[in-house]
Parts: C-alpha cells; sequence; structure tokens
C-alpha cells in the first residue's frame, strides 16, 4: 500500500484557494490556522505559508483580527469579465492556430459534464492568451478563469445551451475559425455577465450548486 502523500503548503494553498473561487468560504470568513491544520491533519507551518500566499493574491486580507476571506463583489468580477474579453481579443488577432488542445486521444463524449464542457473552454481561452506572447497577460488569464469557474460551471449545469456554447468554442478552435469564435466568445462573455449580476440579485448561495466537488479536497 502507497504512503499518503505528505500534506504540503502547495497542496492546502490550491484547496483553499478553490473553495475561495468556488465560493465555499463566505466573503469575510475568518481563516484560523490552527483549525485548518487540524481539518488537514497538518502542522500549522504549511497552512500559515498557504494563507500568507493567499494574502499576496489578493484573495485574503490581513486585519488585527486575523485573516479573513476577501469578498468578490460583482463590479469586482464583472471587471474582470470585461478584461478578459478585452485581452482575448487581443490575443485572437496574433492567434496563429491553436496547438492540440485535449490531453487524450479519447472521444468526446456528445454532451460532455459541466466541468467537462468548462475544461474545454478553458484550454482555448489560456491557448489565446499565451497568444498575446505576453507572459502577465498569461499569468492573469490563467487566474481570471480560475475566479470565473465556478459561474461557467454553474451555468453548464443548469443550461444545454451553456454547456454546448464551451464545446463550440472549443470546436472553432480546432477548425482555427477565427470569425466564428470571436463572435461566440463575446456570446459567451456576455451570458455570463447576465449570471454573475443574476446571482448577486439572487438570495441563491455558491455552495447550494454543489461546487466545488470532491476534484477540490486535499
Amino acid at each position: 500500500m502507497a504512503a499518503p502523500q505528505p500534506i504540503t503548503h502547495d497542496r492546502i494553498y490550491r484547496t483553499i484557494k478553490a473553495h475561495i473561487l468556488a465560493g465555499q468560504f463566505t466573503p469575510g470568513a475568518k481563516l484560523t490556522a490552527t483549525r485548518i491544520a487540524g481539518q488537514y491533519e497538518a502542522s500549522i507551518t504549511p497552512v500559515r505559508e498557504a494563507i500568507y500566499r493567499l494574502v499576496g493574491e489578493g484573495l485574503v486580507e490581513m486585519t488585527p483580527d486575523g485573516f479573513h476571506v476577501k469578498p468578490s463583489s460583482r463590479d469586482m468580477l464583472l471587471d474582470i469579465l470585461d478584461l478578459s474579453q478585452k485581452l482575448l481579443v487581443v490575443g485572437l488577432q496574433r492567434w496563429t492556430g491553436p496547438p492540440p488542445m485535449r490531453d487524450d486521444d479519447q472521444p468526446l463524449a456528445a454532451t460532455p459534464i459541466a466541468e467537462e464542457a468548462v475544461q474545454l473552454l478553458e484550454k482555448v481561452l489560456v491557448n489565446l492568451f499565451a497568444a498575446s506572447n505576453n507572459k502577465a497577460i498569461l499569468a492573469w488569464g490563467e487566474q481570471a478563469n480560475e475566479r470565473l469557474r465556478w459561474i461557467r460551471t454553474y451555468q453548464c449545469r443548469g443550461s444545454k445551451r451553456a454547456l454546448l456554447e464551451c464545446v463550440s468554442i472549443h470546436k472553432l478552435a480546432e477548425q482555427r475559425d477565427r470569425a466564428r469564435l470571436g463572435r461566440q466568445l463575446l456570446a459567451h462573455h456576455r451570458r455570463c455577465a447576465r449570471g454573475i449580476v443574476q446571482h448577486f440579485l439572487s438570495s441563491d448561495h455558491l455552495d447550494e450548486t454543489g461546487i466545488p466537488d470532491a476534484s477540490y479536497k486535499i
């Protein structure tokens, strides 16, 4: 039987970050290093390192009362979505065609599950961010994908049209159809913007959507 993997600060960091981005931590929630260490059966040092790393990324704020999850406001998410769209336009203009974006040769299901559809979409987006030939834009784009993943997944779970839209974007990228890809990306960003506005007008909470799933666990 293989020995269990050590609970490193990187694994704790990725887990906490996934929970924050998916809305599992209530905005303003206090992150207590000792409590998290006990939950993950880890020493307190890697937990503190993970929290400080999240402070540096702007997801957690340090106050006299301790560490708290910074809230993601509607306007913040809409700004991220707007800038993402503008940077993707730049990437699309410089795009010379995608390298293989699938990790395997298995045929794509006619109707993939929401998480698979979003993964296909994000591969296209990362490819377009990379086409800018700017490491800062690529890094920002990857973080933007993480911040917007919850709304994309939520919409794909609730709407077959949204799910097929992600699949269509991936197919258009594979076909190198720049014009139709640009129009589809614009429609996708408009859909996400409506979803964000509706979310903040609703009394529903993200944790009721089932995000994150077991894949986010340490």
